[in-house]
Order: C-alpha cells, then structure tokens, then sequence
C-alpha cells in the first residue's frame, strides 16, 4: 500500500509540473520544494521526486513549443491569455530569443513568470528541437533540483507551515458549512412566510 501511495505521489508532481510547464498557474515555487518536505518526511524519494518533476516540466513545456509552432502568432494573440501570454510579453520573450536564442531559453528557466514562457517564441522560431529539450531540461533539472533541495533542508518550517494551512482550511471550511446552513435556513423562513 505504501509503494503504490509513493508511486502515486511521482505520478502527481509528473502532472502538476506539466501543468506548470505549460505556463498554467501552478508554481513549481510550492511543488518541488514539498517534494523535498516528503522526501525528508520519508514518504518519498528525492532522486525520483526531482526527475519526475523534471520530465513533468519538459513535457509541458513541449506542449507550449509545439503550440507556437503549429498554430503560430493568430492562436496565441487569440487564446494566448490561458497560458498568461500577452502579444506584450510574446514581442519581448521574442526579442530576447532573437538576440540570445539557446541560451535565452535555458536563462529564462530561473525567471518565475517568464520561466515557462520562453517556449512559445521557441517555437515560433521553429528552433530546432534537440536544443530545444537539451537547453530546457538542463534549466529544469538545476531549478527543480534547488527548489526541492531547499524544501528539504528547511523541512521543519514547512510542516508549521503546512500546519497552519490546515488549520486555516478547517476555519475556511467552517465558516463555509455555516454560511450554507445560514443560507439553508433563510430560504426556509421565507418559504414559510410565503404559505403563510
């Protein structure tokens, strides 16, 4: 049971972190550095923890290459907004890859916001796809790697933080129910009103 729950848990980070190759909203801020907190927890490996999220990455970010690549500039000025890119963003992520190319997609992997960005000029560009994979999988691994590796070392703080975040979801939860229960009960006072 506890195998298949580890197995599990690289399958999850393996799909966040495509998610997040994709420049959809979920930071590898919070995902690589809570594989390093269960690792240190010993619910999971760090090696695997870090590779799965890794591929994750390059996955996604595969995804928004060929995206650029096969749909082009009409589709992202279009429905660029769903992957956070504006035609604002794509002239200057464009212009940085024109003057800097293989090494603008490797530095833009550290840049948060940007860092998954990089791929549509890409390939836009049509840049050819072995440099592609080599310079964005040597920027994910070394990203991952540090965001897990500090999660790791600062384990204890997590967990307060982890619990203070349960305990604030408990009260989120709460006040929820009762606003529902609230809600509940207006509807039913003025339905008895009513027949009245």
């Amino acid at each position: 049971m506890y195998e298949f729950i580890s197995q599990l848990s690289y399958i999850v980070i393996f799909i966040l972190m495509v998610l997040e190759g994709m420049s959809l909203p979920i930071p590898s801020e919070i995902i690589m550095p809570l594989v390093g907190y269960y690792s240190f927890k010993g619910y999971i490996n760090i090696e695997i923890g870090i590779i799965s999220g890794t591929i994750g990455s390059l996955v996604g970010s595969l995804i928004d290459y060929f995206i650029a690549e096969k749909l082009g500039i009409p589709f992202l000025s279009k429905y660029g907004k769903v992957f956070g890119i504006d035609d604002k963003k794509l002239n200057m992520l464009g212009t940085w890859f024109d003057k800097y190319g293989i090494f603008a997609v490797f530095g833009f992997r550290f840049i948060p916001l940007f860092r998954a960005l990089i791929s549509f000029p890409a390939g836009l560009a049509r840049m050819k796809i072995v440099k592609f994979i080599l310079a964005t999988f040597s920027g994910h691994i070394i990203w991952n790697t540090a965001l897990a590796l500090i999660g790791y070392e600062f384990a204890t703080q997590w967990e307060m933080i982890i619990n203070q975040i349960e305990k604030l979801g408990y009260i989120i939860a709460g006040i929820i129910i009762l606003v529902i229960v609230a809600y509940i009960i207006a509807i039913l006072i003025k339905r008895r009103r009513n027949l009245r």
